[in-house]
């Protein structure tokens, strides 16, 4: 990843019998390097900094390109391809997010907790995820706020994990765990260690609230350190990887886009080795409490992230533009009203950036700002010419045909 050599790397390289010693010199300077970022908060290593090498400086410089460039692409997006694209990233975000603690959840599955946590209507079907969409329709508020307290921690922790959980894993202190908790590898044996007693536990769980809100350090940087500390902390006894990550993206709000926050989970799984190798690595006593190479690595997931948006949005674009290009001549050959045009202008953004391809009456008629009653005239129009089908009736929702598709030359659902 990287030619800058963690502390335990350094020890390893050296063959004198001072090595100890020379790693220990080492591991002073960097910490108290002026460009370094000292927490003052105390693992079991030492304290928790980061130091500020080159290697950090240009893959820093990369991210933020990347990030204008996102943004650039985001910005020239219409309105309704930029709608379903968030709702598509929410639903990989929270499925991904899930698979990595072994919950399973479909796209579907989350498609119905939107809805729920939109309408702010609680359903049966979409009880299970609700609350949990709920905190990611959230980030996509600019209005959105940082947790305060503990308590807050443990808000969101319940929104989390709510009906995903078993009750056996559920806090028994006031608000984190009371017991122990081990994390442990696929053969059983112990990775971590949480922090205990739950006294410690508030008291490290409010030092990373001010390490995030500290104005001494930027704000990518705090936001990483404090998704480390997090896990660190482990303050539940299941859960602490959803609600980890939860945060991050969260605290990655303000300093990134929120497509590129909404992201990263799915990336994290992609590369799960690498991810949990950064905790292994800051942690192991030889690294000093030093989280450089954990910060790198996220940074690296994070630039992944971006590529990946930047070529999906691109081609995308790309995409709609050419069926942009071939709907006057379908216009043309079925006699479509203006309106029916826009109807398809619509539903090609929802078939092509949604994560189906699908589109209901509701949101076609709340796009072009029309009475549902307008709009199902409209559809009708266009079903009667063959160039949409329904495919379900409660709710009603169309998506195009298979005609419709080929003539507008994008690629099939």
């Amino acid at each position: 990843m990287s030619d800058y050599p963690t502390l335990e790397k350094l020890f390893y390289s050296d063959s004198s019998s001072e090595r100890v010693e020379h790693v220990k010199a080492e591991a002073e300077r960097r910490l108290n390097n002026p460009a370094s970022f000292r927490t003052g908060i105390e693992l079991s290593s030492g304290e928790l900094f980061l130091a500020t090498p080159r290697e950090l400086s240009l893959l820093n410089e990369k991210m933020l390109r990347a990030e204008r460039k996102v943004s650039q692409l985001w910005r020239d997006l219409p309105g309704i391809a930029r709608w379903a694209y968030l709702r598509s990233l929410i639903m990989d975000e929270i499925m991904f997010t899930n698979e990595m603690e072994g919950v399973h959840s479909s796209r579907r599955q989350i498609e119905e907790a939107l809805e729920s946590a939109e309408a702010k209507r609680p359903t049966k079907e979409a009880k299970r995820f609700r609350e949990f969409a709920s905190l990611y329709l959230e980030l996509t508020d600019s209005n959105h706020v940082y947790p305060q307290t503990p308590a807050d921690i443990r808000a969101i922790y319940d929104k989390v994990v709510a009906d995903a959980i078993d009750d056996r894993d559920l806090p028994d202190g006031k608000l984190f765990r009371a017991g122990l908790v081990d994390v442990k590898s696929a053969s059983q044996k112990t990775l971590h260690t949480g922090v205990g007693p739950e006294s410690k536990i508030v008291e490290m769980i409010d030092r990373m609230i001010e390490l995030v809100a500290s104005p001494d350090i930027p704000q990518t940087y705090s936001a990483i350190l404090s998704h480390f500390l997090f896990e660190y902390i482990h303050p539940f006894y299941d859960g602490n990887g959803r609600t980890g990550r939860y945060l991050l993206a969260l605290y990655l709000s303000e300093p990134l886009s929120e497509t590129t926050v909404l992201s990263l989970s799915r990336v994290i799984a992609e590369n799960k080795s690498k991810y949990y190798k950064a905790f292994d690595v800051t942690e192991r006593p030889m690294n000093h409490a030093e989280a450089t190479f954990f910060v790198m690595q996220i940074i690296e997931l994070i630039r992944l992230a971006q590529d990946s948006l930047i070529e999906s949005i691109e081609l995308k674009r790309m995409q709609l533009d050419a069926a942009c290009a071939c709907m006057g001549r379908l216009a043309s050959e079925c006699e479509l009203t203006d309106m029916a045009v826009n109807v398809l202008f619509v539903m090609a953004q929802f078939h092509l950036f949604g994560a189906f391809s699908e589109a209901s009456l509701k949101d076609i008629a709340g796009n072009l700002e029309v009475s549902t009653q307008t709009a199902r005239r409209y559809l009708q129009e266009l079903e009667g010419k063959g160039l949409i089908a329904t495919v379900s009736r409660k709710p009603l929702k169309f998506v195009l045909s298979d005609k419709t598709v080929e003539a507008l030359e994008m690629p099939a659902a």
